[in-house]
């Protein structure tokens, strides 16, 4: 299981020194650093992320601010060398709070920690029959098999329904709605769709088809379709 990571810190050596830290380990995998967390948000609509590590006093923005204006943020770790801010950080809901310089030993235990959670998440996942999503300061409880597809629109997603002709509008992205549906029945296949791929009907390089509709799949998730 790769560890898909993200690396922010307004100073060049801390992030090199934690991406060399972090080459050590099999399974984290490095998709980007950043200087700011400014460009991050946008980054984060079109990747998928598992795990973020972050500075806190950053010149642009707080890192634990940049944490609560995302509607839906991966797992993160503060790295900073300021220990004032470990309380609200775990309010925040860190996986961990790593004072710099990091030793090997705090950082091997981070990530534990981060495998441990995503190891729970896939096995609740695999078994759940149903998600809750908010819809018009409602909680709506969907069955799995009630959704054909789902279609993202920023910071908000249509769910459309098996039996209902008009979707059903929640604030989310894909990104997070991923992280509530179990991945033997989902599939990802563009920047904007999820399908439900008990409802596959036909599959080709740039297209999918369902009874309702069809929907293009996007060249970086070609590699996501199965042959039916």
């Amino acid at each position: 299981m790769k560890i898909k990571c993200l690396l922010i810190d307004d100073e060049p050596f801390a992030l090199n020194i934690l991406e060399d830290d972090l080459l050590s380990f099999d399974n984290v995998e490095i998709l980007h650093k950043f200087n700011s967390p400014i460009d991050v948000v946008d980054y984060l609509r079109d990747h998928e992320v598992d795990l973020i590590f972050l500075d806190i006093q950053m010149p642009e923005k707080l890192g634990t601010q940049f944490i609560r204006e995302l509607t839906n943020p991966p797992l993160f770790i503060f790295t900073t060398a300021y220990h004032q801010y470990a309380v609200e950080g775990f309010e925040l809901n860190a996986v961990d709070y790593l004072l710099k310089p990091i030793a090997k030993e705090r950082l091997t235990s981070a990530i534990r920690k981060v495998e441990d959670i995503m190891l729970l998440r896939a096995n609740q996942n695999n078994t759940v029959d149903h998600i809750v999503v908010n819809v018009e300061y409602k909680k709506i409880k969907i069955f799995i098999n009630e959704i054909s597809y789902i279609e993202g629109l920023k910071d908000y997603v249509k769910i459309y329904m098996v039996n209902r002709n008009a979707p059903l509008l929640t604030r989310s992205n894909l990104r997070g709605m991923e992280k509530i549906l179990p991945v033997k029945d989902f599939l990802r296949i563009h920047n904007s769709y999820i399908v439900n791929k008990n409802r596959i009907q036909h599959v080709a390089l740039t297209k999918l088809t369902l009874p309702e509709i069809a929907l293009p799949v996007g060249k970086k998730y070609v590699g996501n379709i199965e042959i039916f």
